[in-house]
């Protein structure tokens, strides 16, 4: 029997709520399309949930399995330092989770589609 997963998705955020809206609709997204089990926001700084508060969101939910997936385009610090960092964290919290990191958008070969769709019509 395949394990109750919890998808969260982490953005950087950011006090300005219209820079965090992407993130959210991306969620919904993913919700609407219900091929998952939990599909939740976290932010690593300057918006809420924080990183924490989303894990939080898919124990609470029933969730046995949690990926975390990186709205992030390059693996820079934040993805390779502090999102293990909170991972570590989370899986002494919830021994009883399993806890998996995805990889950053950057090196999807469809991002160069979406950069040659937003060349169109720019003078």
């Amino acid at each position: 029997m395949a394990k109750r997963t919890g998808i969260l998705l982490i953005a950087h955020g950011s006090p300005v709520q219209q820079a965090n809206e992407d993130l959210l609709a991306v969620v919904g997204e993913l919700r609407t399309r219900g091929r998952y089990d939990l599909v939740e926001p976290a932010y690593l700084e300057g918006a809420s949930p924080s990183i924490p508060e989303g894990i939080r969101s898919c124990v609470e939910q029933g969730a046995e399995r949690v990926v975390a997936i990186p709205y992030f385009l390059l693996p820079g610090g934040h993805v390779t330092l502090d999102l293990p960092a909170f991972m570590e964290e989370a899986r002494t919290a919830y021994p009883d989770v399993e806890f998996a990191l995805g990889r950053p958008l950057g090196d999807h070969p469809l991002l160069a589609e979406v950069v040659r769709e937003r060349l169109e019509g720019v003078e």
